[in-house]
């Protein structure tokens, strides 16, 4: 039994797990009619999972750093019973690839519309964008409101926000800056990074920790930094656009979201004159309450959905 014991743990510690949640995590969404599909275009691979059932459309949009699966695992497999759940990879994220040049917004919007487009999607979406995903959501509701029929900001810097707050709030976390923070290097950073994502985070086992860093940050590091220099050096520029949007804007947010705070909210309610009626708290939650509570997540998206 000992020996049997040890064996287990040189193959766990060995074995790359990232990929095994992944071979998983597919063969599920193909069990659930919700299979990846890729589109290849000039240099770009477009990669989304997605059902068709002819039924009302969702968009999820994914945070930095994540995937659309990733992120909406469990939320995506509940909700997928309600309606046709739609499921993006942004560029340079899961398994979407850019052109190695633009790393623009402007980009990440194109590229939802080319997605829905190349899925046939033509009616209005109910489209929900957590993080980076949220300044996504914002802009293409901006620029295609018939495609919108709802616009949901999930714990979201899409105005009023300004990254010097991210890089004081990594330093008092003992990392030296968002850039490390949002993009782990080494355990401890993983951990912090971890810490900002869940109000009570899980254990996980070291050896994990050291897989999610070297086959999950450290592989895709170069692209995800790119995408957030381009938030750094246009900072100014987003931060002071106000959008012009056609269709109705809710807001959901984690109670005790540390990276972009409930002040952040506050500041778009009020800029926007959005009612408090349109506003949903998640408690006892940070940076991304589906990840926490799906099933709340859920049953909040399900009301949104009500028309």
């Amino acid at each position: 039994m000992y020996r049997l014991s040890i064996l287990l743990l040189v193959f766990c510690t060995s074995c790359n797990f990232l990929k095994i949640i992944d071979r998983k995590q597919e063969k599920r969404f193909r069990k659930e009619e919700m299979p990846l599909q890729s589109f290849r275009t000039d240099k770009f691979i477009r990669s989304v999972h997605h059902s068709n059932e002819g039924r009302k459309k969702l968009v999820l949009l994914h945070g930095y750093g994540a995937s659309g699966i990733g992120q909406y695992y469990r939320s995506a497999i509940a909700l997928n019973k309600h309606c046709d759940v739609i499921l993006p990879d942004l560029l340079y994220c899961g398994k979407s690839i850019g052109n190695g040049v633009d790393y623009s917004i402007d980009a990440q919007v194109e590229h939802l519309r080319i997605m829905l487009d190349s899925i046939q999607v033509s009616e209005p979406v109910y489209l929900i964008g957590n993080s980076y995903g949220g300044i996504v959501a914002a802009y293409f509701a901006e620029k295609y409101p018939e495609r919108v029929k709802k616009l949901v900001i999930y714990d979201s810097p899409v105005n009023d926000y300004k990254l010097s707050y991210a890089d004081s709030l990594s330093r008092s976390m003992q990392v030296p800056s968002v850039f490390e923070l949002l993009a782990p290097t080494t355990v401890f950073e993983n951990k912090k990074s971890l810490d900002i994502v869940f109000y009570d985070q899980p254990f996980i086992p070291r050896f994990l920790r050291r897989q999610m860093v070297k086959y999950g940050s450290i592989p895709a590091r170069p692209t995800q930094l790119k995408l957030l220099d381009h938030l750094v050096q246009n900072e100014m520029r987003y931060n002071d656009h106000f959008f012009d949007w056609k269709i109705p804007v809710h807001l959901c947010w984690g109670e005790f979201d540390k990276l972009i705070p409930m002040e952040t909210c506050r500041a778009i309610m009020r800029r926007y004159d959005i009612p408090e009626s349109r506003l949903h708290i998640f408690p006892n939650a940070a940076h991304a309450p589906n990840v926490e509570f799906p099933d709340a997540f859920v049953d909040y998206v399900l009301t949104i959905m009500i028309d």
